[in-house]
């Protein structure tokens, strides 16, 4: 990069350093006047209770810097231009996994009171994170950066990079306040949708601000198709902000506890933002196309000091604990599920009993915008009402407490739904093989190794396996070989089998807390999920019967670029 680039694009940087100035001032200062120590209680030192807040607001700026890089990289940069932006994602990144790796051990000394020397222990940090959601949920984090710093120096695919620091960004959503007590499914899932708009929205304006001070000939191409993502964005982060201050506050709450007030601020410092976004298209777009960045540079520098400083108050309101509601009372089964299920599972219940999951809702809205807009036929978007309805309806409530309707969903998610999305639409970027392996790993280590008694229950978990069936069989149905398909039915059939023949109850562990107000046949519930992999894997083998093996080889040649046979 010239030196009169880095000359014109040298504010931006002092920008972010007082912005995140401002983050960890707010976050320390809202913070330790909540979390002082009692007199006589363990106190575990200032370095913890002012350094947590403080890292934790310079880890989630990273994330959000390190997300606009890569953003930037992946959709508003020329291919040809992209070797900057994917090496400041990389600087950024690092730094990402320092700090989050660095937050481990701070967390593990705020939940034990300890100070963060004794804490350091490998004797008292190693069974800590184990036993301790977020700090485990940390590394998890830390170790998404560090493999996103990896990719960046392995020259993987800046796409592939961009989704990864997002759902990098995401685990702390799933380990907080909002995974424990009652609807904390849709609270841990708005809270994710929350994170990760803000982080595209924060991390791509950065970006932004420093392609205009470049003065690209591209940048305002990029900013206008910035702008309507920015737009979207505001709209998921105040949508989830709102929902989640719902499921946590009353009316009067806001006003009279120290929680509400500060959502009260963030609410304000949104309003601000959106007011900022409106006179951004209306004056600094079009006057980027004549070429004056000067209106764009000062509205974005103010725009990205709110925007830190707002990340300030939310790592404070993280650390202020959420009023009790008047109506505190929460079964069992709400506390373990998220949600009351008085009735066992039928067909008119599955059908008919739903509940939104914010996230595939989310993310087949999306699917069908995008089929709108390229013009995809009807199987498209049958794909995204049939992944609406294997998440949303009665299958996605009774879920958690039925494996039968957990088989059920993965089914459909992972196999049902890419089939429908992809319908005629072959690709050769997916080996056949690769993506069978991918379809069989998740089923034959939940349910043939056992690894669904680890994580029964846990939303992250279902979460997790939902997106990597979706993403598998996408992965699948881009070009669905007749032998790849067979090794898939092959498989459902031998897990399937596998699971007929146990002599324990998968998940036995989480279905013996699970107090369900109706008879739970656990083993008969087994047995049905069980024949339902068979049948499965059947009607896989029958769809590959149909592929005609020389079509097939034809196909494949096709898509390989390979001449056909004569």
């Amino acid at each position: 990069m010239a030196t009169t680039d880095r000359r014109l694009h040298a504010p931006v940087w002092p920008l972010v350093a007082v912005g995140g100035g401002l983050a960890v001032l707010c976050a320390v200062g809202l913070t330790l006047p909540v979390l002082r120590p009692a007199f006589g209680l363990p106190d575990p030192g200032l370095a913890v209770r002012a350094g947590l807040p403080a890292i934790r607001a310079l880890a989630e700026i990273a994330a959000v810097l390190t997300v606009g890089a890569l953003l930037a990289a992946a959709f508003l940069v020329p291919e040809g231009d992209r070797r900057p932006a994917l090496d400041l994602g990389a600087r950024c990144a690092g730094w990402w996994a320092v700090l989050a790796a660095t937050m481990v051990p701070l967390t593990a000394a705020d939940a034990l009171d300890r100070t963060l020397f004794t804490t350091l222990d490998p004797a008292v940090l190693l069974p800590a994170v184990s036993r301790l959601p977020v700090a485990l949920a940390w590394l998890v984090v830390a170790h998404a950066a560090a493999l996103v710093w990896l990719g960046v120096k392995l020259a993987y695919p800046a796409r592939a990079l961009f989704a990864l620091a997002v759902v990098g960004s995401t685990p702390i959503a799933l380990a907080g306040h909002s995974s424990a007590g009652g609807s904390h499914d849709l609270a841990g899932d708005s809270l994710m949708l929350h994170i990760t708009a803000a982080s595209v929205w924060i991390g791509g304006l950065v970006a932004v601000l420093v392609i205009a001070g470049l003065r690209r000939d591209y940048a305002a191409t990029a900013v206008r198709r910035f702008s309507a993502l920015a737009l979207g964005c505001w709209l998921v982060v105040a949508a989830s902000g709102v929902l989640n201050a719902w499921l946590r506050l009353s009316p009067a709450q806001l006003f009279t506890s120290r929680y509400g007030v500060l959502v009260l601020a963030k609410a304000a410092a949104l309003v601000v933002l959106g007011a900022f976004g409106y006179w951004q298209r209306r004056r600094a777009v079009p006057a980027l196309d004549d070429g004056r960045a000067g209106v764009l540079l000062r509205l974005g520098g103010c725009e990205v000091l709110v925007m830190l400083a707002t990340v300030g108050i939310a790592v404070g309101l993280g650390r202020t604990p959420a009023p009790a509601a008047a109506d505190a009372r929460v079964s069992p089964i709400e506390v373990l599920v998220g949600y009351p299920v008085p009735d066992p599972p039928s067909l008119a219940r599955l059908v008919t009993d739903w509940r939104p999951d914010l996230v595939f809702l989310v993310v087949a809205i999306l699917a069908a915008m995008w089929g709108v807009r390229r013009g995809h036929g009807w199987s498209w978007f049958a794909g995204c009402a049939l992944l609406v309805v294997a998440t949303c309806s009665g299958i996605g409530r009774f879920e958690p407490v039925s494996l039968s309707v957990h088989i059920g969903q993965q089914v459909l998610v992972g196999l049902a739904v890419p089939a429908l999305l992809l319908h005629n639409r072959p690709s050769p970027v997916v080996r056949p093989a690769f993506a069978a392996s991918a379809v069989l790993a998740a089923p034959l280590l939940w349910y043939t190794l056992g690894g669904f008694d680890v994580v029964a229950g846990q939303h992250w978990a279902r979460a997790g396996a939902l997106a990597w069936a979706l993403v598998a069989g996408l992965a699948l149905f881009a070009r669905p070989t007749r032998p790849a398909l067979l090794t898939v039915a092959a498989g459902y059939a031998f897990v399937g089998v596998s699971t007929l023949l146990r002599d324990d109850v998968l998940g036995q562990g989480f279905l013996a807390r699970l107090p369900v107000p109706w008879p739970h046949d656990v083993v008969a519930d087994q047995h049905l999920a069980g024949w339902l992999l068979v049948t499965t894997g059947a009607a896989l083998a029958l769809v590959a019967a149909r592929r005609s093996a020389p079509a097939v080889t034809e196909s494949a040649y096709a898509l390989s670029g390979s001449p056909g046979r004569s």
